[in-house]
């Protein structure tokens, strides 16, 4: 992505130079996104439309992209010499409220995505980006807004976490400055446990406190950073030749010990783990976690470090306890050697669950799923029923857009547990508007789709799902196929029967 960027931002920067005139500047931004796979001559994306509200008012955002005659986002477009004020950005939320749009983009001196945060005022800055070659941001960006990857809910997600990025930060330049103001007493009683631990043998407590008060000390921030040198951990002494050295890399910096012997995992003094929890958690899993916060982690330089050897029953329960929600530990902790550790697992009745699929006929479960959603794309592609499928990823899923925000189809591939299915699933935000009333039309739907299935198989989830599943051998080639071809199958069903009855509720 970050080639990308630098395609998309170069001719930008040139104008920059320039002082591009507004006229000029907002042609060229027209052209920079068809580089992201937006087409002007699709319609995809729209100069000045006037959009009339009511009889006698009307608009005309600078640019609106578009995606089957729905509305994506929308762009504020001033000239690169231009400075942002507040009535440019209130311009911006008008258009996307007018348009019920989450999202919308500045682009003028920089470019900046705001989001439009539900219950609030104004719109929120998630990300600002200079017009810049190499920017990691700007990568961030292009990412996002790519035609092929981008989708109401990536966009949301994405902006709702960095809303929590940002007010992590602001947590952390609040202790900065607390820090600063405050270094003298701080440092002090910092020094005092340690130099008392150091020295106690030869100098009281009050000796020691004697000698702090004659020191004077002082903070000040270093430029703009925001976070000093990392703690680097001592080294770990070598494991014993039976326990297996491992290393977890999602959301973490985490080391550890596994014990084939009895299945165990033992994450290491000084991992760095995740120092919040991951959106979609559940609250037993919230509480167990800030209770493990309290009891074997600290917080050195804005970090949240393991403080002491902390052993697991499971790699999975290890895994959520670094990572910051639910995660398999099988596939998420690796040795040394880059192998997922479920190559050591016991495979005896006390660690199997259902249908075990098997590790010796398929030993990269990732390039699997990647090429298992590769050919189903192909064949999905091959149908012309779906006008528009994502990249495949080396995921346990597979999504399909059916027009309407919050609510898409969830393809499942198992490994597991051998099994296939294709599900409607319904986020939280819009699940009191829509599951309802699909419900109130349950006898209709079924009968459309040939098949009654899985109503809210999870009562207690706040999101609902309506699914469908086909158990399977996916290790047999033959009956992997079968599996594809039957998820393709049910995908269309699905999703001709869906797509009508969503965009039917008012």
């Amino acid at each position: 992505m970050q080639e990308k960027w630098n395609y998309f931002v170069f001719d930008l920067c040139e104008a920059k130079k320039r002082d591009t005139d507004e006229d000029s500047y907002h042609a060229l931004i027209e052209t920079q996104l068809q580089l992201l796979g937006w087409a002007k001559y699709k319609g995809e994306i729209c100069h000045k439309q006037s959009i009339h509200l009511g009889n006698s008012n009307r608009i005309e955002p600078d640019i609106l992209v578009k995606r089957n005659n729905e509305d994506e986002f929308v762009i504020e477009v001033k000239r690169p010499s231009h400075k942002q004020s507040k009535k440019d950005v209130d311009q911006l939320l008008s258009y996307m409220r007018i348009l019920k749009l989450s999202v919308g983009i500045y682009i003028g001196e920089h470019i900046e995505i705001f989001y439009d945060m539900p219950s609030s005022k104004e719109a929120v800055s998630v990300l600002k980006v200079p017009l810049e070659i190499n920017n990691k941001l700007g990568a961030k960006f292009v990412e996002r807004f790519d035609k092929e990857s981008f989708s109401h809910e990536s966009i949301v997600d994405f902006c709702e976490e960095r809303i929590l990025e940002i007010q992590r930060q602001n947590s952390l330049n609040e202790i900065k400055e607390s820090l600063i103001a405050d270094a003298q007493t701080y440092i002090t009683e910092s020094l005092l446990p340690y130099l008392t631990d150091k020295y106690g043998s030869s100098f009281s407590e009050e000796e020691i406190k004697g000698m702090l008060s004659t020191m004077r000390f002082t903070a000040s921030a270093d430029g703009n950073r925001t976070e000093t040198k990392v703690v680097v951990p001592k080294p770990q002494p070598k494991p014993k030749s039976n326990l297996v050295k491992c290393l977890l890399t999602r959301n973490a910096d985490a080391q550890g010990l596994f014990n084939p012997a009895d299945q165990s995992l033992t994450v290491l003094k000084g991992s760095r783990i995740n120092p919040v929890h991951v959106r979609k958690i559940s609250e037993a899993g919230r509480r167990k976690r800030d209770l493990q916060f309290a009891e074997y982690t600290e917080v050195l330089d804005g970090k949240r470090i393991v403080k002491k050897d902390v052993r697991f029953d499971s790699p999975s329960g290890a895994a959520c306890f670094c990572v910051g929600g639910s995660a398999n530990g099988w596939i998420e902790w690796k040795d040394e050697e880059g192998r997922e550790i479920n190559e050591y697992r016991v495979n005896d009745s006390t660690h199997k669950t259902g249908g075990s699929f098997d590790v010796n006929r398929v030993t990269d479960p990732h390039q699997f799923q990647l090429d298992f959603w590769t050919k189903f794309k192909t064949k999905l592609e091959a149908t012309g029923k779906i006008p528009t499928l994502q990249t495949p990823q080396p995921h346990n899923w597979y999504d399909v857009r059916i027009g309407r925000s919050n609510i898409l189809l969830n393809n499942v591939c198992n490994t597991q547990k051998n099994f296939v299915g294709v599900k409607l699933y319904i986020r939280n935000q819009v699940v009191d508007k829509y599951y309802p009333a699909l419900e109130a039309r349950r006898y209709e739907i079924n009968h459309a789709l040939g098949c009654e299935p899985e109503w809210d198989a999870n009562p207690s989830a706040k999101d609902k799902t309506i699914a469908l599943f086909h158990k399977t051998d996916l290790s047999d080639p033959q009956k992997m196929e079968e599996a594809l071809d039957w998820l393709v199958q049910q995908t269309i069903i699905f999703y001709n029967v869906f797509s009508k009855e969503v965009k039917g509720i008012k």
